[in-house]
């Protein structure tokens, strides 16, 4: 197992084809075929389907393509983490946050990360749970700041927590009058909800079982932060987020929260990286940065 097979491997499985994955790594055609073949040769498995209308991965090649995601970055954090040691190269942070985060303390984060490691490259993901973890899993992001439940992750993934975000329901001023109303009243209105398990979606699915409210009938799985703001400030959709959030001027401006008759709902926040992980002094820093940050943050700690 080789590294240009790796490579090979990941732009095959990105580009959908041989042409614009040799062309994507400067190779010939040739020379990207030769290396996927002896690949397969060298691990007695077939890694690729071929067809006239491309190329896809098999089910060896796609569980092969989520670990070699993970060498490459590995490797490229090895030779960072030498050039670092030596007095070479640029420290590098790749981070993914849950959009609350981004809202709500990623500035003054940025801000005291800054101070202490000012030429270092930093790398921001705003993404939901769904987008997050496998992420983590094939080593695009080293850590990930966001809202779960941490039953549901593998024995592959830590977490450690920060507090609870507390999660109200919004849409925009005027959609709902400013009276408290029953959970079972928003049966038939339109929900922006993330597909994930564990996530704030999740725990809101969970909370309207347990206040026995129908399935709901108009869902739309949005894991975009822009998409769902613009649904839900411009149209009539509703969306769960961290209440904190509605305390931001420009945010609270163009959505309110719906009063609701109900128990309170609320998500630990945490950071999750790789148990196999060794974060270095940079990547340590942003998560004290975070940690710090939030102090001023009206979370429910």
């Amino acid at each position: 197992m080789k590294k240009h097979q790796l490579r090979a491997l990941v732009a095959v499985a990105e580009h959908g084809s041989i042409r614009a994955a040799a062309k994507s790594l400067a190779l010939s055609q040739t020379a990207l075929t030769k290396a996927l073949h002896e690949f397969e040769l060298d691990l007695q498995a077939t890694l690729l389907l071929r067809s006239p209308q491309g190329v896809r991965l098999t089910p060896v090649g796609a569980e092969l393509l989520r670990h070699a995601k993970l060498i490459l970055t590995e490797m490229e954090d090895a030779r960072a983490a030498i050039r670092s040691f030596l007095g070479q190269g640029t420290p590098r942070v790749t981070a993914a946050v849950t959009p609350a985060v981004s809202a709500l303390c990623l500035p003054e984060t940025l801000e005291r990360f800054r101070g202490r490691f000012p030429d270092a490259t930093l790398s921001i993901r705003d993404a939901f749970l769904s987008q997050t973890l496998p992420m983590l899993r094939d080593g695009t992001v080293d850590l990930a700041i966001t809202a779960l439940n941490p039953e549901v992750l593998g024995t592959d993934l830590s977490f450690e927590p920060l507090g609870r975000l507390a999660i109200a329901i919004a849409g925009r001023p005027g959609r709902f009058p400013p009276v408290r109303r029953r959970l079972d009243s928003l049966g038939d209105a339109t929900w922006l909800l993330d597909g994930s398990r564990g996530g704030i979606s999740e725990a809101v699915r969970q909370w309207l079982a347990r206040h026995e409210v129908p399935a709901l009938r108009h869902v739309i799985e949005c894991p975009s932060s822009m998409a769902s703001m613009i649904l839900s400030t411009q149209g009539d959709s509703i969306v769960p987020l961290p209440r904190a959030m509605l305390s931001i001027p420009w945010l609270g401006a163009i959505s309110q929260e719906i009063l609701l008759d109900a128990s309170p709902l609320s998500v630990p926040l945490g950071i999750v990286i790789r148990k196999d992980s060794r974060l270095d002094a940079p990547a340590s820093w942003f998560i004290e940065s975070v940690r710090l940050a939030l102090r001023s943050v009206p979370i429910d700690a």
